[in-house]
């Protein structure tokens, strides 16, 4: 069991906190005893703990007994063996040698016996880090680091490092790395419903001119330039309605992905621009379609296991546009509640309130427009600071992103850098990997599509991966946060109880660690209780 020492005004970052670091702790109490004490308060002499981890970049009374110097940095990177963690808040560097987590070549961490115990100082706030990273988020510059997932990784290893036995319960299904939503923003339903106009323009010159010119620069294949050249051709016989339309992306995503399943979000009115974060509005916001045009579509996309969501226009910041525009999507699934992911990505600091106060299942905005990688620094489904039940779903990889001519217009060697270094994170440290291939991109004139089937085999490799409908792991996620502890009072062991898992019927794994770096993994699913003995030698009952 970790005693977490803590200011009130963080205790609900570490609740957060330790459900990403699934493993027992409790605010620490005087006069009980603990396996490590965690303090970012720099007061722990009435806690009982042959290891104390003291966080905090503000000088403490170690400091002084130490006779220790302390400089104050601000928002640098720690590097810790070949990472680099950044920090957004104040951190201390100390006049120690340097080893472990270091800034510009000084030491942010020393080690001293203080009494009958190991205290292990490490300058910097690390709830104040978390709560930053769950409510500003990182910079583009820094998406691609899994800043709070790395937080979470050196709090285990410092554990592991200190010989503190503990249990965990990683954030993987059982059979799998980690888990894969394919999502789909339905921003247009058809290019005939487009008319003469903005989108219609765009697409003549993207696949004509723009199509050369992406060849000309090595983006774009010869035989996909002449694609684009037959579909403008056959744009006149489309409006006539003579061939079909190629905008039709529930059919092409189902031919595409199966047997996966995967998650459209849809705009819940047609015309309406909403309002923007500045409070003006963006005319080509506005959308051509709406899900209730296209009612029979969705019912053969529900029945073939797809899940259908709100692509919100104005329930990012109105919890009363949020319900209204809900109810156009469960009224055509029959649901009581829905997913959602902002139309253009907008949110504010608001946000995760109205859509928790609307009654919104879960939110999948939390991502980039302009990068690939980790808003919140984690892979995991989290819950933003102040809401009762809404879970955000991260999103990770936007194929606007890697390839659209106003974002990073990458070639496809750049583009798999990116998206590879999200996969190998996924498969170290669990999570999702939450794709967003929108509605026209296996289509004229984007074409992405022979991108997206090699991700598709990339992430299949195996079963490592567990593809899932947004909601399905939202979930599991779900379940893993109801999972409960109860340590003895020595320490020595640990009764886990949790409920049957959900319909996907996906469980879990209990990982032990003990004194010396041996570990054991055993599936749990919370049909029964399980008990983990944490002495050297294994031993594991389910009762």
């Amino acid at each position: 069991m970790i005693g977490v020492a803590a200011d009130a005004a963080d205790l609900s970052a570490a609740r957060e906190f330790f459900e990403l670091f699934k493993t027992p702790w409790e605010s620490a109490v005087p006069g009980r005893r603990y396996a490590v004490v965690l303090s970012t308060t720099g007061r722990y002499e009435d806690l009982d703990a042959p290891v104390v981890l003291a966080y905090g970049s503000a000088r403490q009374p170690l400091d002084d007994e130490m006779h220790v110097s302390i400089e104050d940095r601000q928002s640098d990177d720690v590097v810790w063996g070949d990472q680099r963690i950044p920090m957004y808040g104040h951190l201390a560097t100390f006049d120690r040698e340097a080893c472990g987590l270091t800034v510009s070549g000084k030491s942010i961490q020393y080690e001293a016996r203080h009494r009958t115990r190991v205290v292990r100082r490490i300058g910097y706030d690390l709830f104040r880090e978390v709560r930053h990273l769950l409510t500003v988020g990182q910079p583009a510059s820094r998406a691609l680091i899994p800043t709070l997932d790395l937080h979470v990784e050196l709090l285990r290893s410092v554990l592991v490092e200190s010989a503190v036995p503990f249990v965990e319960v990683p954030p993987r299904p059982a059979g799998h790395d980690f888990i894969c939503c394919l999502t789909h923003d339905i921003d247009f339903y058809g290019i005939r419903r487009q008319g003469v106009d903005r989108t219609l323009a765009g697409f003549l010159f993207r696949a004509s001119i723009g199509s050369v010119i992406d060849v000309v620069r090595s983006r774009r294949a010869l035989g996909d330039a002449l694609r684009n050249f037959g579909a403008l051709c056959s744009l006149p016989f489309v409006f006539m309605g003579l061939m079909p339309d190629f905008w039709r992306p529930f059919d092409d995503y189902a031919k595409v992905e199966d047997p996966r399943r995967s998650t459209f979000f849809l705009l819940p009115f047609k015309g309406r621009p909403g309002q923007s974060p500045t409070g003006g509005t963006d005319p080509t916001r506005a959308v051509q379609y709406q899900a209730s045009e296209i009612a029979e579509d969705v019912s053969a996309a529900v029945a073939r296991g797809s899940e259908i969501g709100l692509h919100g226009i104005d329930a990012w910041h109105g919890d009363d546009a949020g319900r209204t525009e809900m109810r156009e999507i469960t009224l055509l699934t029959g649901g009581e509640r829905a997913g959602t992911r902002m139309h253009w990505l907008y949110f504010s600091e608001r946000s995760p309130q109205l859509l928790d106060n609307a009654g919104f299942d879960y939110d999948s905005t939390w991502g980039y427009n302009d990068a690939v990688g980790y808003r919140a620094g984690t892979a995991q489904v989290f819950a933003f600071p102040g809401t009762r039940r809404l879970l955000e779903l991260p999103l990770s990889i936007m194929d606007t992103a890697l390839f659209a001519w106003d974002r990073w217009a990458m070639r496809r060697g750049d583009a798999w850098r990116h998206c590879d270094a999200v996969l190998d994170h996924a498969a170290k440290a669990g999570g999702t990997v939450v794709v967003n291939w929108h509605c026209r991109s296996l289509a004229p004139e984007r074409l992405w599509g022979s991108f997206y089937e090699e991700l598709l085999r990339r992430l299949q490799d195996g079963d490592r991966t567990w593809f899932a409908t947004g909601s399905q792991a939202v979930e599991w996620f779900r379940w893993r946060r109801s999972i409960r502890f109860a340590v003895t009072a020595d320490n020595d062991s640990v009764r886990i109880e949790a409920p049957a898992p959900g319909p996907s019927n996906k469980g879990g794994i209990i990982r032990t660690h003990r004194p010396g770096g041996a570990t054991r993994e055993t599936p749990f699913d919370g049909a029964k209780t399980y008990t983990a003995c944490l002495e050297t030698e294994p031993s594991e009952t389910f009762i």
